[in-house]
C-alpha cells in the first residue's frame, strides 16, 4: 500500500506548533526553522516524513494510538515531563490513526488526574471525611487540558497540542489519558460518546493512560495589597489571568471560598495567590460602584506582593443610601455536587464584602434546606471570611490565611427562607425576610408546607417579616415591551404569579426583579401601584442560579439615617425600604434624594390639581466606548436584562432619565454618564392623585413617591384594575390543579375575595 501524501501531514504539525506558540510555550527558534525548511524541502516524500517525526519527537509527551475499534491507548513521549505550579505547560500530543478512525480526542474525567468520577470534581465541596475516604482532593493534583480543535481529521499520523496544569511542586506521579470519543456511531441515549468510551476502557486489563514522573517548579507565593483610595484595607474581586486568558488559580482546582464558575476569586488585603514566574493581567473590582482597575504584573524572582488601589467612583453610603441583596444562597444551582450543603456563612461574607454590599440575604431552599437551616439564627451576622474545611483546603494546596480588613463592618449576612421547591413553588417562588421563625407551624419536613402561599405569607407577615415573589418575570412575558400593557400572561412559570392574589389581601410587601426584561417584570408592579397600592420593588440577583457573577447582580438601595449593623441590621434596612425613599437597579446608576416640591417622603399630599417639581441627583457611569460582549456568552450577563449599557444612546456616553407618573413616561432627559453627580428636574401637572418615579430603563428605577390630590386615593387607571381581575381568572386556571384539594376552597374564596377587591376599586378609578 502506498504511503499517504505528507503534506496533510506537515499541515497538522505546523498547526500544532502555532498553538504552542500561542499558548506561550514555542518550540526552539532553530525547530521552527527546520520545520519550515522541511515543509518546502526537495527531499522524498518518505524522508520529509521521517525527518518531521525526528524533529518534532523531543517535544511530544504523549503518544497516542487509536486501534481498529476506535479505543486509544497513551503512552509517554520523549518530552520531559516538566510542569511548574499552579502554572500550565503545553506539549505536542502525537496521534497514530492507522484505521483513520473519524473521532473527538478529548481528556479523561475532565482531565483531573486523581478523580474517581467527574461529578466529585476537586473544585466542588465534597463530605467533611473525603480526606479519609477517598483522598481524591489530596491527590486531583493535575489537570489536563486538550487544545482545540479536538477532532481526528482521519490522518494516519497528526498532531495536537495538550497544557498541563500542576497545583504541587517537586517530584509526583501523575497520569494522562486520552479518548476518541465516536459520534458518528453513537447509539446511546443516557451516555455521551465521551462517556461511552471511557467505560469501554474498563472492560480491559490493559492500560490505556500514560503514566509519568512529573518534575513541578514551585510557584511564587504573591501577596496582594488591595487598598480603597482612601487607603483603606478591604475585599475585591481579584482576577489573574495569563496572557492566554487562563485565569488563576486554575478554575478547575478550586475549593471554596474560591468558585470553579468564576473567573475571578475574592481575596483582602494581605491575602495571597500562588502564581509561577510569567506576566500576567490583573483586574480589581468591589461591585458596580467601582471601575475596574487593570494592570500588568510580572512575577520574578523578586516579587512579592501586587499593590492594587481600587477606583470608586460613587459612594452611596455618603448619601445615606445602603445597599442590599435580598436573594442569594449558599447552597445549590451552580454550588457543588452536594447541593444539600452547599457552602457555609464564612464564603458567602467574602463574597458579599467582595462586591461591597452593605447587606446580602441567604435564603435557604429546598435542595439546601436541611443543612442550611442550621445558620438561621433571626439575626443579622458578620462572621471572619474564615476556610471553611482547614483540612480539605490544606490538601488542595490553600495554605493561605484570612485577613481581617478595615470593611469587614460594613457588609453582613442574615439567613432566611426562599420558598422555592416546596408545595406552594408554582404559585411563585417567595422571599422572607427578617423572620423570627424559619420552619412553618405543624410542620416537619417541606413537603408539609402549604400548597398555595397566601398561607405562608400570612405566617411571615405575623412575624413582622418582609414578605415578596423573587424573580418576579418569570413566565410573565407576553410578547411586548411596552409598559404598562394590558396583556393577560400564562402564568406558567414561577414569577410574581399569586401576588395578584395577596397584594389586595394585605398579604405581599414587594417583588424582585432586575434580571429579566423590564416589561415582564414591572407591568404587575405598575398595575398594583395605579390602583393605590403600595407594592415595592427590590432589586436581586439570585446567585448562583440566575447569575453566577456573584452577590449584586442586582441590588436595592435604601436610604436610612445611619448604616444598617449589628444583629438588627436587616431590620433596620427593611424599616427604610417601608418608610424611606430606595431604589434598585444594577449599581451602575444611582437615584438619590427624589422629591416632589423639595420633600423627600414617600407620600406628598396636595391640596388641589397643579403643577409639582420632581428633583433628584443621578450618578450615571459608563465607559467611554462601548465594550466588546464578553466572549461566548451574551453580552451583560443576560439576553434581555438588566445592564446600563442597554441604555446607551448609540455610541454616545448618554443615557436617558425618564419620569414615571401612573406607569407612563411623561418626560425624559439626557444625562452623561461620566460618573459625575447631575442635579436634575421636571416640572409636572399632576391632575388627579398618582404615583410617580424616576427610571433609566434596564438600569436604575426608583420606588414611586405617591401624590394624592384633595386627600383622594390614588385609582389611575380603570383599565388596571380590569386587568389585574383578569389575572386572578386566568392564574386560577394555571395553578389550582396544584393547590391539594383539602386547600383548594380556601384558596378558592381567596381568589374571589381579591377579585372584589379590584372590581371595588375599579368603580373608584375616575379614568381608564
Amino acid at each position: 500500500m502506498s504511503e499517504p501524501p505528507v503534506q496533510p501531514l506537515f499541515a497538522s504539525a505546523v498547526r500544532a506548533v502555532r498553538k504552542l506558540q500561542e499558548l506561550g510555550d514555542p518550540l526552539p527558534a532553530d525547530a521552527v526553522t527546520q520545520l519550515s525548511k522541511l515543509e518546502s524541502s526537495s527531499l522524498s516524500e518518505a524522508e520529509r516524513r521521517s525527518q518531521l517525526e525526528t524533529l518534532l519527537r523531543p517535544f511530544v509527551l504523549v503518544d497516542v494510538l487509536i486501534d481498529e475499534q476506535g479505543m486509544a491507548r497513551s503512552a509517554p513521549g520523549a518530552a520531559p515531563p516538566c510542569l511548574v505550579q499552579h502554572g500550565w505547560r503545553s506539549f505536542l500530543v502525537r496521534v497514530a490513526n492507522p484505521h483513520r478512525i473519524e473521532a473527538e480526542l478529548a481528556t479523561w474525567d475532565g482531565g483531573t488526574y486523581g478523580l474517581i468520577d467527574y461529578q466529585s470534581h476537586s473544585a466542588r465541596i465534597a463530605l467533611h471525611d473525603t480526606l479519609t475516604v477517598v483522598p481524591r482532593i489530596k491527590n486531583a493534583w493535575l489537570n489536563a487540558k486538550l487544545a482545540a480543535p479536538g477532532e481526528l481529521s482521519g490522518l494516519e499520523v497528526e498532531y495536537k497540542v495538550i497544557s498541563l496544569y500542576a497545583r504541587d511542586d517537586g517530584v509526583r506521579s501523575g497520569g494522562v489519558m486520552l479518548l476518541a470519543a465516536d459520534e458518528h456511531n453513537h447509539r446511546s441515549l443516557s451516555r455521551s460518546p465521551l462517556r461511552i468510551a471511557g467505560q469501554r476502557t474498563g472492560f480491559e486489563l490493559r492500560e490505556y493512560g500514560a503514566s509519568f514522573e512529573f518534575d513541578c517548579a514551585p510557584a511564587r507565593e504573591i501577596q496582594l495589597d488591595i487598598r480603597e483610595p482612601d487607603g483603606r484595607s478591604c475585599m475585591a474581586a481579584i482576577t489573574i489571568q495569563d496572557g492566554q486568558g487562563r485565569s488563576y488559580p486554575s478554575k478547575a482546582m478550586r475549593l471554596a471560598p474560591d468558585m470553579f464558575f468564576h473567573e475571578h476569586v475574592y481575596r483582602a488585603t494581605g491575602e495571597v495567590v500562588r502564581l509561577p514566574e510569567g506576566k500576567y493581567r490583573v483586574s480589581a473590582i468591589r461591585g458596580p460602584e467601582y471601575r475596574s482597575v487593570l494592570l500588568d504584573a510580572e512575577v520574578g524572582a523578586e516579587t512579592d506582593s501586587i499593590p492594587i488601589t481600587l477606583d470608586r467612583w460613587v459612594d452611596p453610603a455618603s448619601h445615606g443610601y445602603y445597599s442590599g441583596d435580598p436573594h442569594i444562597h449558599a447552597g445549590g444551582c451552580s454550588h457543588y455536587n452536594v447541593a444539600s450543603e452547599g457552602v457555609t456563612p464564612e464564603t458567602m461574607i467574602r463574597h458579599v464584602r467582595g462586591e461591597g454590599l452593605w447587606l446580602g440575604s441567604v435564603l435557604t431552599w429546598a435542595p439546601c434546606y436541611y443543612h442550611q437551616k442550621q445558620f438561621f439564627s433571626g439575626e443579622s451576622i458578620s462572621p471572619p471570611a474564615d476556610l471553611e474545611y482547614p483540612a480539605m483546603q490544606a490538601a488542595q494546596g490553600m495554605t493561605w490565611a484570612p485577613r481581617p480588613t478595615d470593611l469587614d463592618g460594613e457588609s453582613a449576612l442574615r439567613y432566611d427562607v426562599e420558598v422555592s421547591g416546596f408545595p406552594s413553588s408554582h404559585s411563585g417562588h417567595v422571599i422572607l425576610l427578617g423572620l423570627s421563625d424559619q420552619d412553618f407551624p405543624g410542620t416537619s419536613v417541606i413537603e408539609d408546607w402549604p400548597s398555595w402561599n397566601l398561607p405562608v405569607m400570612r405566617w411571615g407577615k405575623a412575624q413582622n417579616a418582609l414578605v415578596g415573589y423573587a424573580h418576579c418575570g418569570l413566565g410573565l412575558a407576553v410578547g411586548t415591551e411596552e409598559l404598562p400593557n394590558y396583556v393577560v400572561p400564562s402564568f406558567q412559570s414561577i414569577g410574581s404569579n399569586e401576588i395578584v392574589v395577596d397584594v389586595p389581601l394585605g398579604a405581599a410587601d414587594f417583588q424582585c426583579g432586575a434580571e429579566f426584561a423590564p416589561a415582564s417584570e414591572l407591568n404587575i408592579w405598575y398595575h398594583l401601584l395605579s390602583v393605590g397600592y403600595r407594592t415595592l420593588m427590590l432589586g436581586e440577583t439570585d446567585y448562583p442560579c440566575i447569575y453566577d457573577e456573584g452577590p449584586g447582580v442586582g441590588r436595592t438601595y435604601v436610604r436610612l439615617t445611619d448604616p444598617p449593623s449589628g444583629p438588627q441590621a436587616i431590620e433596620a434596612w427593611i424599616a427604610g425600604l417601608r418608610e424611606k425613599a430606595s431604589y434598585f437597579g444594577d449599581g451602575r446608576s444611582h437615584v438619590f434624594d427624589l422629591a416632589v416640591d423639595g420633600d423627600v417622603g414617600r407620600e406628598h399630599p396636595l391640596d388641589a390639581p397643579g403643577q409639582v417639581r420632581v428633583s433628584a441627583t443621578v450618578a450615571v457611569w459608563l465607559p467611554e466606548q462601548p465594550p466588546p460582549p464578553p466572549a461566548g456568552r451574551p453580552a451583560y450577563s443576560a439576553p434581555v436584562g438588566w445592564h446600563l449599557e442597554r441604555a446607551r444612546i448609540g455610541t454616545s456616553r448618554a443615557v436617558v432619565v425618564e419620569l414615571v407618573v401612573n406607569g407612563f413616561a411623561v418626560a425624559s432627559q439626557e444625562v452623561v454618564a461620566d460618573g459625575i453627580e447631575q442635579e436634575i428636574a421636571f416640572d409636572v401637572t399632576v391632575e388627579r392623585s398618582s404615583w410617580l418615579a424616576l427610571r433609566i430603563l434596564r438600569s436604575v428605577h426608583t420606588q414611586p413617591v405617591f401624590v394624592e390630590v384633595g386627600g383622594q386615593p390614588v385609582r389611575a387607571s380603570r383599565r388596571s384594575a380590569q386587568w389585574l381581575h383578569d389575572c386572578v381568572d386566568q392564574l386560577w386556571k394555571a395553578k389550582s390543579g396544584f393547590i391539594r384539594e383539602n386547600e383548594r376552597d380556601a384558596a378558592r374564596q381567596a381568589y374571589d375575595e381579591a377579585q372584589a377587591v379590584y372590581l371595588s376599586r375599579l368603580e373608584e378609578c375616575e379614568v381608564d
